[in-house]
Formats: C-alpha cells, sequence, structure tokens
C-alpha cells in the first residue's frame, strides 16, 4: 500500500478497535519509515509498533519513525531456529543471544515498550526458545511472541513450546506473551485460538488473513469465534464486530486482493443460501443454518440466490421479494423453464427470472 492507503486503514483499524498496529518496517524504504511517522501522530487510543530486525540501524529508523506516537512500541523480530541463526545470522547460538541482550537494551533504552518477535519459533530448540525468551525478558523486552513463521506447528505443538515458555522463571521481571501464526497448512486460526487457551495475551492479525505465502491469522476470523465461541474460547476483545466487514472490503480494495467468495466471516457468500433445503429451513428459523446474523459482521442483509438447488420453495420467495404473485401451477411450470437455464450458468439473476416468467406468459 501506499502511505496515504496506510493511513487511510490505520485509522479504520483505530476505530475497529484494534489495540496495537504494526505500521511497518521503517528501515526497509523512506516509504515505511514516512507512514509510520505519519500514522503515529494520526492515531491516539491506539499503540504503533515498528517493525525491526536485531540490527542496531533498524533500531534507530524505528526510534525515528515512532517519535510522535501516543504509544509507540518496537517489534524486534529475532531468529529462534537452528537453521535461521546460523544460515541467516552466520552466528552460534551464544552470539545470537548476546546479540539479542544488546539490542533489546538500545530498543528499550529509548522506546516504552520493547517487543521480540522469535521468528521460526515452531522448528527451535524448545530449551534454547526458553533461553531466548528469558535474555529478551530480563535485558527490557516486556512482550514476548511465538511465532509460527512458516505455518508449521500443530495446535499440539503450540501448546507444547508455550506450555515450555511458561516453566522460564523471569524472577521479578513480567512478560506478555504474544504468538503469531501463518496458514501454510491451514491452521493459523486453530493455532492462534490454541495460543491464547495457552496463555498468550496477545494475537498477532491480519485483515483478511493478508500476509507473505498463504498469509496469516484472520482477524476476523480469530475475533468472531471468540464471540460467537464465548462458551468455548474465554477471552475478550475490544473490536467492534459490527465494522469487519467494510473494513475487510476497504482492505481488499487498497490492497488489490479479492476475497473469496467463500472467506469465512467477510466472503460474499458467508450469509447466501443457496440449497433447497438450506432455504426451506431459513424461511423456518434463521437459527437453523446461521450462527450468526450477518449485521453482527457488518454485512448487508443475508441473501438467497436460486440456484439449481434452491427448490421451488426458494424460487418462490425471490417471487415475493420481487413482488409478483403466481399461482401454484404456474411457479411449478416456472420452476421447471428455469431449471433449464442452469445447463448454462450457476445462478440465476432476477432479471432471468422475469425474462423466463415473460417467456412463460407469452
Amino acid at each position: 500500500m501506499q502511505p496515504e492507503q496506510k493511513l487511510a486503514v490505520a485509522v479504520a483499524l483505530e476505530d475497529l478497535g484494534v489495540d496495537t498496529i504494526e505500521a511497518g518496517f521503517p528501515a526497509a524504504s523512506d516509504n515505511d519509515a514516512y507512514s509510520v511517522a505519519e500514522i503515529s501522530k494520526l492515531l491516539n487510543s491506539c499503540r504503533v509498533s515498528a517493525f525491526a530486525r536485531t540490527i542496531r540501524s533498524d533500531i534507530e529508523a524505528a526510534i525515528s519513525a515512532l517519535k510522535s506516537a501516543e504509544q509507540p512500541r518496537i517489534a524486534l523480530v529475532m531468529p529462534a531456529s537452528d537453521l535461521h541463526i546460523q544460515s541467516k545470522l552466520r552466528l552460534n547460538r551464544d552470539q545470537s543471544l548476546h546479540m539479542l541482550s544488546e539490542m533489546v537494551s538500545i530498543a528499550r533504552n529509548n522506546c516504552a515498550e520493547v517487543e521480540v518477535i522469535a521468528e521460526d519459533a515452531t522448528r527451535s530448540d524448545p530449551l534454547f526458545l526458553c533461553e531466548l525468551y528469558r535474555t529478551a525478558i530480563v535485558s527490557g523486552a516486556g512482550f514476548f511472541t511465538l511465532a509460527d513463521t512458516v505455518g508449521y506447528a500443530t495446535p499440539e505443538d503450540i501448546r507444547m513450546y508455550l506450555h515450555c515458555l511458561g516453566e522460564v522463571d523471569l524472577g521479578t521481571k513480567v512478560a506478555c506473551l504474544g504468538i503469531h501464526c501463518h496458514d501454510d497448512l491451514g491452521l493459523a486460526t486453530i493455532n492462534t485460538l490454541v495460543g491464547l487457551e495457552a496463555g498468550v495475551q496477545q494475537a498477532h492479525c491480519t485483515v483478511n488473513g493478508v500476509g507473505e505465502r498463504a498469509g496469516n491469522a484472520a482477524l476476523e476470523e480469530v475475533v468472531m469465534a471468540i464471540s460467537v465461541r464465548s462458551d468455548r474460547f474465554l477471552f475478550s476483545h475490544c473490536v467492534d464486530t459490527t465494522r469487519l466487514w467494510p473494513v475487510s472490503r476497504m482492505v481488499s480494495n487498497m490492497t488489490s486482493f479479492p476475497i473469496p467468495p467463500n472467506k469465512a466471516i467477510v466472503g460474499s457468500n458467508a450469509f447466501a443460501h443457496g440449497a433447497g433445503i438450506h432455504q426451506d429451513g431459513m424461511f423456518k428459523d434463521t437459527m437453523m443454518y446461521e450462527i450468526m446474523p450477518p449485521e453482527r459482521v457488518g454485512a448487508p442483509s443475508r441473501s438467497f440466490p436460486i440456484t439449481r438447488h434452491s427448490g421451488r420453495k426458494g424460487l418462490t420467495a425471490r417471487l415475493v421479494d420481487l413482488e409478483l404473485e403466481l399461482s401454484p401451477q404456474e411457479i411449478d411450470a416456472l420452476y421447471l423453464r428455469v431449471q433449464k437455464l442452469f445447463d448454462d450458468q450457476k445462478f440465476l439473476s432476477d432479471s432471468d427470472i422475469l425474462r423466463a416468467l415473460y417467456n412463460l406468459r407469452k
């Protein structure tokens, strides 16, 4: 996104009720640095976080970009797996711990909050991850995030790693744990929820699940899972769920990433009922095939598209919406006529139905 687009999305996220925005990577480009700086000036209630590697110049760029933020945070990414430490940093474990301690201290001396994101944590040695955690917190970080960077973890892996972190003796230090999941195996949402169940207090999410490769845990999915299944997920959030649908459309337009029709919560088919048995059930009781009303997420009213599987009741309901009165015999004849149209198309528009009725009555 361009800076002006990022600013618009940041305001929308603050209005949505998000408490922290990772606004960009200031050391990556002038555009990113400018965006973080402008977002820092603009937001009031929302914490602004700037991403940085454990490199002094990255941290200095983040500090500069955040100078106007009411609630600044530096998010330091730190490789946790041997694969990343040895192949990317060209360091051994002891050297990486020393580097982390030094960089966290620099960041903390210049910023009120420091978060360490343990990159590729779910492919790391649990014992070393615990040492990384202890080093980060003792050095001044207040937040430590377990990152499933390549979407490799299962829910049981998440539980195991967080159990290990929970056993670390931090002395008098207090830390907030976070979870950051990618969706390479389609497990980002459930892994995030499992992380919350295991004790983390912050979840990294993105609108529509946008992100590297298969994307990240989708904010709307995590939020609505918590909201709809409050009997199962005993957490709280401050998100105004009625804004999820419009913010989803805004982000889709800004990023030029279309929303799949069958996308959970915000897909165009999320509240569309095409099968005849579903339509019949919905006409009797909307709870039969909806676990949440569309207005709860700010979606337009539910729809009943006429498809091959809609049946006579679905067609009849659509005719009522169109304020057309037909006899039972006419409905039967029209139903047989429109069924033939599905040889060439998947669903019928209102104009298709009206045309078929016109031809029937000629």
